[in-house]
């Protein structure tokens, strides 16, 4: 079971300016523009995704506390009885069986040692029924091997075709010299589209040269000079008081992560943290500025989806939940409980049916069988 405590950069920084980094039109002005308007709805998702993964951080906390309290026990009991039932079938494969009881037996076998493989954190446990589940996999048939005779070129094969020619024979001449024709043509075609295509990349790469740069090239361009500025005024070596110093050392450090990760909302709330924003000034900036804001904190936007959609799936898998479905911090504690009670009703199944069988031999046979009814409805 997996126990990642890592947390990304991205929900660690302290939301300290989402508020300030909004752009309210003053009573004397214009309405804001697309750009301004688009602008604050960034900032605005972000910020709210940013405090959905703290409230997720807090609460897979309590959650893995909550698990390894009460769930560690229960899956350790749930795997010593998967184990026990394992070797109990091994044992029970000497009987005589029918040809169906008998491969019921092996994929129940094969099911609970595989659990335990996959689960235990017992190496002798695990490697018991890693042996069991080598002996009752099924082998696979091999496929049939290739002729090597036919599969490898002999060397008169490989060998220079006019070898083979019948210099006395007009028409097998014509047709190898054809040959020879055809072949240098499709290589001088393959060769001429090489050099149209080669033309074509820079007549591209001209015209966007002379349309200006891309829309990608002035987002970065606008992160290097928010990044610049937050570098210039935070720069450590040029403070001389030590308090001063080690707190722009602590701002630098986390600027230098939120810039590397080209996070331009963190950029933008250092830069007030550093007491350098003015927030006149984000209204006082053209739509042409804003532009390349909005892509950035779209780029971070999605970052921060898929932060989203790949704890959520680890959470999931962590504690045996469907990864497919839709979690929320709020409900993750109630996710565990139930897989709390599912580990305690498998433990309750697994102990009543290893007595029984203890009990009573012949209940192998009637447990196999309900066990093919299972599975039969299962795959309808």
């Amino acid at each position: 079971m997996l126990h990642n405590g890592a947390v990304i950069a991205s929900s660690c920084l302290p939301i300290v300016a989402t508020s300030l980094l909004r752009i309210d039109a003053a009573a004397d002005q214009a309405p804001l523009s697309a750009q301004q308007q688009l602008f604050n709805a960034w900032v605005q998702r972000i910020a709210d995704q940013r405090a959905w993964l703290l409230a997720w951080d807090e609460a897979v906390q309590a959650c893995r506390s909550r698990f390894a309290r009460d769930g560690v026990p229960l899956r350790t009991r749930y795997l010593d009885l998967q184990a026990a039932l394992a070797l109990y079938l091994d044992q029970q494969s000497a009987r005589k069986l029918s040809k169906l009881e008998r491969q019921l037996l092996e994929s129940c076998l094969l099911e609970s040692a595989q659990q335990v493989v996959d689960l235990s954190d017992t190496p002798a446990q695990r490697a018991a029924m890693e042996e069991l589940v080598r002996r009752y996999t099924p082998e696979e048939d091999d496929e049939p091997e290739e002729d090597a005779a036919q599969a490898a070129p002999s060397a008169e094969q490989a060998s220079n075709a006019s070898d083979d020619i019948d210099w006395q024979d007009p028409e097998a001449v014509a047709q190898f010299l054809e040959a020879q024709e055809q072949a240098a043509a499709a290589q001088a075609e393959r060769a001429r589209a090489q050099h149209r295509a080669k033309r074509q990349q820079r007549k591209a790469q001209q015209a966007q040269k002379a349309k200006g740069p891309t829309a990608a090239e002035l987002a970065n361009q606008s992160l290097r000079e928010v990044y610049r500025r937050l570098a210039s005024r935070l720069h450590p070596d040029r403070e001389q008081d030590p308090v001063e110093r080690a707190r722009k050392t602590a701002l630098m450090q986390r600027v230098n992560i939120a810039y590397e990760a080209s996070r331009l909302m963190e950029l933008l709330e250092l830069q007030w943290e550093a007491e350098q924003m003015d927030p006149a000034k984000l209204a006082q900036l053209s739509d042409a500025r804003l532009a390349p804001y909005n892509r950035m904190l779209e780029e971070q936007w999605n970052d921060l989806q898929r932060d989203v959609q790949a704890r959520t799936q680890a959470f999931a898998r962590e504690f045996g939940l469907d990864t497919a479905k839709r979690l929320q911090p709020a409900k993750l504690m109630a996710q565990v409980r139930e897989r709390l009670q599912q580990l305690q009703a498998g433990v309750d199944y697994l102990r009543q049916l290893l007595q029984a069988l203890e009990d009573d031999p012949d209940t192998l046979k009637q447990w196999l069988k309900h066990e093919r009814t299972w599975v039969r409805q299962r795959d309808q």
